[in-house]
């Protein structure tokens, strides 16, 4: 089977759901997991409910954003992180 001819099975497809969310896949991979997905109404399912779950969560971070005291300790770590001289 030729490389133009590949196709990918459930558990590939699955397995890239996220990166194809992300569209951080190469057009080749993005290409077969459209094609799995238009052809099979299981991991269709699987990907709406990813798809609405993602929506969801960035929704919801847009809205409420990170505590005060988060934002704090996240930056502190960062800095920590940068300083040469720590050990």
């Amino acid at each position: 089977m030729g490389r133009d001819q590949w196709r990918m099975d459930c558990s590939e497809a699955v397995a890239h759901l996220y990166t194809y969310l992300d569209q951080e896949l190469t057009a080749e991979v993005e290409a077969s997991v459209r094609s799995h997905l238009t052809e099979c109404a299981d991991c269709f399912g699987h990907f709406e409910f990813e798809r609405a779950f993602l929506r969801f969560l960035e929704a919801r971070s847009r809205a409420q954003g990170a505590p005060p005291g988060l934002r704090k300790r996240i930056f502190e770590q960062i800095l920590l992180d940068r300083d040469p001289n720590r050990e």
